[in-house]
């Protein structure tokens, strides 16, 4: 798995659609369709759908 990175611009822009903090989160993965970011510190991973600009999907850490 690749390290995640901090989101640009237009990234923060979609995160916070999103209703989420974008300082929060790190993007480990983004395609024409979704973007999917962790949280910084809780491990909780999100997919976001880039069209609808919402919430499709959450996966917590396993402990």
């Amino acid at each position: 798995m690749k390290q995640p990175k901090k989101p640009t611009l237009a990234q923060k822009k979609m995160i916070s659609a999103c209703k989420l903090d974008p300082d929060n989160w790190s993007v480990m993965l983004e395609d024409e369709l979704y973007l999917h970011i962790i949280n910084k510190a809780t491990g909780t991973r999100k997919i976001l759908d880039r069209q609808l600009k919402k919430c499709i999907n959450t996966q917590r850490k396993k402990p």
